[in-house]
């Protein structure tokens, strides 16, 4: 990480990343008719879904290139972070395991901004490592839409995890990243850290417990 903000993932991979079941799922948990704050939105991958299904979303991210390609819904140039929208959702969405951050500070703030914005009766739905990560054999290589994902080099010590993953995307593009030292959060952890933020554990969506739900105190 260089600077004060994180670079994310290159526009060019961004925009070739298609939905992997991520919109039927919010639609299905977030109440009809509530509007959705898409927290890390980057080209609209999700959103742009959601729109497509007659959802109102507002899309939420740093990187002023990555809106542009966002189709049919508000627009927020801003790190999640610092988001005071003055507005309350029925329905707030920390995708991409943000909150596994290792900056324990950046991923309270993470949470409390995503309590800041949700109504009294919404949800925050979250997606975040399986807390067996690093620990199994997991399949080294998945294809999804065309680009197939590769992951080596995994390294978990405790609760912290390692990996390097490539996107091959053949001829639209190949990228490589190291991820060093996500934290896993564990069951207990996960509550407790939503609780920080004056938020409860709601349930588990999957199997995995990779995505779940939250309820603001």
């Amino acid at each position: 990480m260089t600077g004060q903000r994180d670079p994310g993932a290159p526009l060019g991979l961004y925009k070739i990343l298609r939905p992997a079941g991520e919109p039927e799922l919010i639609d299905s948990v977030v109440p009809p008719g509530a509007e959705i704050l898409d927290l890390g939105c980057g080209t609209g991958r999700v959103t742009n879904a959601l729109v497509a299904v007659g959802r109102k979303v507002v899309a939420v991210d740093f990187d002023e290139r990555m809106l542009e390609h966002v189709r049919g819904a508000e627009t927020v140039l801003s790190r999640i972070e610092d988001l005071e929208l003055g507005r309350h959702f029925g329905g707030a969405v920390l995708m991409s395991i943000l909150v596994n951050v290792h900056d324990e500070v950046r991923r309270s703030a993470l949470l409390v901004a995503c309590r800041r914005h949700v109504a009294p009766d919404g949800v925050v739905l979250i997606q975040r490592y399986d807390p067996r990560s690093g620990l199994g054999d997991a399949p080294a290589e998945t294809t999804t839409a065309g680009v197939t994902m590769r992951v080596s080099d995994r390294r978990r010590e405790g609760h912290w995890f390692s990996y390097t993953i490539e996107y091959d995307a053949g001829e639209q593009g190949h990228w490589s990243f190291r991820m060093e030292n996500a934290r896993i959060l564990s069951d207990e952890e996960m509550a407790a850290t939503l609780a920080q933020a004056g938020l409860r554990l709601d349930r588990w969506l999957d199997p995995q417990r990779r995505w779940l739900t939250a309820l603001p105190v």
